[in-house]
């Protein structure tokens, strides 16, 4: 459903469209009364119709009817119209995180003040128990005066609520998703903590601690490989504040800040004796080589760049039968072991082999216990 400037949507009126991004349509609006201009947000037409996205649409509008913080967006009201839920939020008039960086070069000081106001709503809302799931730097609103908002809230969990996730799917988006996230697990305050490391360690160096030619082997650097220190990249960083940057980036979630607030002390403790020192810049950002896999799609905004290898590798698999393989079977009963990365081991084996038993085999090797890994294999002749 596309509004028009001018027209009537219950007690609001359609100023103009802002854009569209996550689950919704955003549009400035004025109340007809209080003349006051606020941010309407409605489904995507594409996303209306489904059930699932209808009910997240649903928890975002009661998730955020719980918090009232000054770094987070505030929503105003909520009603249907023609039968659709609209949300009416608080206007930010500024640029994403994302958009300032790649549009200037940030101060030191700028980029931790950034994040310190992250962290605190951070603080408060993992208090009443909301994990939001999505942090990145396009979900975090700067506004003209430089006070941050953390938006999009349209993934969040909390403590009460059932995750509307199937195994083998993934939710969020890859470039800031934590490990466990990645292999399938369910999501905390500290896979909160590891996408805003990624975060800072994107604002510090100007690069992302974790990068592929493709989705997998983003998943597996996520899990497996050690990004270098901050410090080591861009000399102004001190190491105490890289050391706090790399806890939060801890494969183990145990290993990380137990808290928000913890990270938080972290970063104001790394920094108060540089505070007199003279402001220096940080290297510019360069934009990201994947986008986010958005919710309920699994499809990306933007292509990502593959490697020779790989491109040769799925043209040569584009006629050589794959299509008659349960493949789509074999990668559901894998993500039961390994989690939703199973769908992109399996893509990659499907490309060398048309052997639907030695994809097994060779799928079999990811699995890390010895009576999972049995137990799958059992499964080819079910």
């Amino acid at each position: 459903m596309a509004f028009e400037p001018g027209q009537k949507i219950g007690d609001y009126e359609i100023v103009a469209r802002l854009g569209a991004g996550g689950l919704g349509e955003v549009y400035e609006v004025q109340h007809l009364i209080s003349q006051r201009r606020e941010a309407l947000k409605i489904l995507l037409p594409t996303q209306s119709g489904t059930p699932e996205m209808v009910e997240r649409f649903r928890r975002e509008v009661q998730t955020l009817a719980t918090l009232n913080h000054l770094n987070i967006a505030s929503l105003h009201n909520a009603f249907y119209h023609d039968n659709q839920l609209v949300m009416v939020m608080e206007l930010i008039h500024g640029e994403t995180l994302r958009d300032r960086r790649l549009r200037v070069a940030v101060t030191l000081p700028r980029a931790l003040d950034y994040v310190e106001q992250i962290l605190r709503a951070l603080i408060y809302a993992h208090g009443l128990g909301v994990v939001h799931r999505d942090i990145k730097p396009s979900n975090i609103m700067i506004t003209q005066e430089g006070v941050v908002k953390l938006l999009d809230f349209g993934i969040a969990i909390t403590d009460h609520s059932t995750d509307l996730t199937h195994a083998g799917f993934l939710m969020g988006s890859l470039n800031y998703m934590s490990p466990e996230q990645v292999s399938g697990q369910k999501a905390t305050a500290r896979s909160d903590i590891y996408a805003v490391g990624v975060t800072l360690y994107e604002l510090l160096t100007g690069r992302l601690p974790i990068t592929g030619a493709s989705d997998y082997e983003i998943m597996v650097g996520h899990m497996q490989q050690v990004p270098a220190a901050p410090h080591q990249i861009a000399p102004i960083v001190s190491e105490a504040l890289s050391r706090a940057v790399m806890l939060a980036l801890e494969k183990d979630p145990a290993k990380r800040f137990a808290t928000a607030e913890e990270f938080l002390q972290a970063i104001e403790s790394a920094t108060m004796a540089t505070r007199h020192q003279p402001v220096l810049t940080l290297p510019m950002a360069k934009p990201p080589a994947t986008a986010a896999l958005r919710p309920g799609t699994g499809a990306r905004s933007e292509p990502v760049p593959r490697s020779t290898t790989e491109a040769r590798q799925a043209s040569a698999g584009s006629g050589s039968g794959l299509q008659s393989l349960p493949l789509e079977e074999l990668s559901r009963k894998l993500a039961t072991y390994i989690g939703p990365v199973a769908k992109f081991v399996v893509k990659k084996l499907a490309a060398q082999s048309d052997d639907l038993d030695h994809i097994y085999r060779e799928a079999a090797k990811q699995i890390s216990s010895d009576a999972d890994r049995a137990a799958f294999l059992r499964s080819r002749n079910k």
